[in-house]
């Protein structure tokens, strides 16, 4: 697939094919953080995808969305240890994901992921006692001005 038809909406759907592909995440989502429905289900391990920006610069197009891996809290009784490695578990998928922008088949050749990455550990959010990873990744693909692209 030519990287000018790589739309948010295409990139979106990739990041839905690989989190379902994903042998830990249970659950993928799309929207603000805002309109996620938390209570929609108990499947954790979570990956969520929330809009960011897009931008555009001479022959490309970049499109910026903010990825968050979340999992539950099970073990009460030892709380600190739980959250630890809940967060080191969602390490590991976001650098999973990484790795497949990066390396993989699935987004083609021709993107380009935008570094440096930064992830954020977030402990005790929501109603749910999640726990997780944030960031943002940047994918990069060619563009041309055009105006017979939209669909």
């Amino acid at each position: 697939m030519s990287t000018t038809l790589y739309t948010y909406k295409v990139i979106v759907k990739l990041l839905e094919t690989w989190a379902n592909n994903h042998p830990q995440l249970k659950r993928f989502s799309y929207n603000t953080i805002q309109e996620a429905d938390l209570g929609k289900s108990d499947e954790y391990a979570w990956m969520h995808v929330a809009p960011s920006s897009i931008s555009y610069d001479n022959g490309s197009r970049s499109i910026a969305i903010d990825v968050m891996i979340a999992d539950l809290v099970k073990d009460k009784d030892g709380k600190p240890f739980s959250e630890l490695s809940v967060i080191n578990n969602c390490h590991l998928i976001f650098e999973d994901l990484l790795a497949e922008l990066e390396n993989g088949t699935l987004f083609g050749d021709n993107t380009i992921l935008q570094m440096p990455i930064s992830v954020t550990p977030f402990f005790n959010s929501f109603t749910n006692n999640l726990a997780g990873v944030e960031g943002t990744i940047t994918i990069e693909v060619d563009f041309t001005f055009n105006q017979c692209d939209a669909l």
